[in-house]
């Protein structure tokens, strides 16, 4: 107990008798309280001390170095008498707990900051609503000499799915996105040995606009690719025209639902399987109509989302959720031209928060993904030190 502690009380202090235990390193030097003592409310110091032993459990004849000594009914260690030692834990001037005033928790604003409702470490939280799918080895990253080298690629990499869907089962599910994404797929134009009548075509996203929009993604593929294959138009998915976005996004999830299973497969989770799903890439990584931070990245209860307020126009949008595009057997990501250069290496090789890029959220519960870039778009990537432990994954 300090000089200053003693003196709430009315205790004067006086100089540590010569003679006195040794010193504790860091503690301050210990005192003797003079004899005969009185708090200011008449209160012996020896009744203080035992009543706040008897609350406190602190009264003790234990010698312990580094505490103050007391002088008990005014004897001292000079005459011999024996010295009570002892441990004070005053008690709490804040009943209710040290107000959050204390301890500097207030923010810069000056308004005192709130309490923490914690319950610990893993209790009680709310968890992130982002996350990244577990780690598998599914993925292959193809680099191509040119964007026409890039096409006819992508038309090797359909047509090969093709065959084997319709092996299988009959039918064959091709999911698009939109972009340059049309034209890239031209060379499937006058293919020999695609059996188009099987084919079942869905756009993985679409705008909110009447099918004669130039913004819309079904006017896109249809005057660039669709139109000039024999794919029955039935088969063919657009979004219903004249709703509430709201409306048509459950109005496409329905055509996806009223499929028979021989063309639209479901799997353990009652997710439809789609055979192949072509994404392209945005400027900031977003893919479909799934953009960076947005509630609908996050989204695990529904097929097909509504997009009320898109960062580009046209702001409204349906999209197909995460868990859907991540339940395809195949995943193509296209990627073309220096533009898309640097969002490319961001992508494959520096790991960023969960929900920040979305494309790193493309991972196969059960199938394969594949990357198509051309020579300008892989320009910026390490791929001679992607085997490499040391530098991989890059975090700069």
């Amino acid at each position: 107990m300090t000089a200053s502690a003693f003196a709430r009380f009315g205790v004067s202090c006086a100089a540590q008798p010569r003679g006195a235990g040794r010193q504790t390193p860091g503690l301050a030097k210990p005192r003797q309280v003079g004899r005969g003592a009185t708090s200011n409310n008449g209160t012996a110091l020896a009744d203080l001390a035992q009543e706040n032993g008897a609350v406190n459990g602190a009264v003790n004849g234990v010698q312990n170095e580094g505490v103050a000594q007391i002088a008990v009914n005014g004897s001292s260690a000079e005459k011999g008498a024996t010295i009570s030692r002892i441990n004070y834990i005053p008690r709490s001037r804040w009943p209710k707990g040290i107000p959050p005033v204390m301890g500097a928790h207030l923010m810069p604003s000056g308004e005192v900051a709130p309490v923490s409702t914690s319950k610990g470490a893993g209790l009680g939280g709310i968890p992130h609503k982002f996350f990244y799918p577990d780690e598998k080895d599914n993925y292959s990253v193809l680099q191509f000499g040119s964007p026409a080298a890039v096409g006819s690629g992508l038309a090797s990499y359909v047509q090969e799915a093709s065959a084997a869907a319709i092996k299988e089962r009959g039918a064959f599910t091709l999911v698009l996105s939109g972009g340059s994404l049309f034209k890239a797929l031209s060379p499937l134009i006058g293919l020999p040995g695609l059996d188009l009548s099987k084919w079942h075509v869905f756009f993985v996203d679409e705008r909110n606009v009447p099918h004669s929009s130039p913004d819309s993604n079904f006017k896109g593929a249809n005057e660039v690719l669709l139109s000039k294959v024999a794919i029955p138009r039935e088969q063919i998915y657009a979004i219903k025209e004249h709703l509430p976005v709201k409306e048509a996004a459950t109005e496409y999830a329905g055509q996806l639902l009223r499929l028979e299973e021989t063309v639209l497969p479901r799997n353990a989770e009652g997710l439809p399987v789609f055979d192949v799903i072509l994404l392209g890439l945005g400027p900031d990584g977003h893919v479909a109509s799934l953009f960076p931070n947005r509630s609908q990245l996050a989204a695990t209860d529904a097929w097909v989302l509504p997009v009320e307020n898109s960062p580009k126009p046209p702001p409204e949008r349906i999209t197909f959720s995460l868990p859907l595009i991540n339940s395809a057997k195949q995943i193509g990501l296209v990627a073309m031209g220096e533009g898309k250069a640097e969002i490319v290496q961001r992508v494959l090789e520096v790991q960023s928060l969960p929900g920040a890029l979305p494309a790193q959220l493309v991972r196969p519960t059960a199938g394969s993904l594949t990357w198509f870039l051309d020579v300008a778009s892989a320009q910026n990537l390490s791929m001679h030190k992607w085997e490499s432990s040391k530098d991989f994954p890059r975090s700069t």
